[in-house]
């Protein structure tokens, strides 16, 4: 089960961390130089913590 728990948080949080790069450009008004970057450092400090807080309720 926590495979599951893991691999829905995964998903969202790819969601999460494009809306947020997104709107990064939107307000910037113009698409960022190292994008992929910037996204990869997105998604593995929401991953980071995510992860951790889902090991934590799992492992009762």
């Amino acid at each position: 089960m926590e495979a599951l728990y893991f691999t829905v948080a995964a998903i969202i949080l790819y969601v999460i961390a494009d809306t947020i790069l997104n709107r990064i450009e939107i307000r910037l008004g113009h698409r960022l130089r190292h994008r992929s970057l910037i996204f990869f450092g997105i998604i593995l400090f929401l991953s980071l913590v995510t992860f951790e807080i889902l090991r934590r309720a799992t492992s009762s």
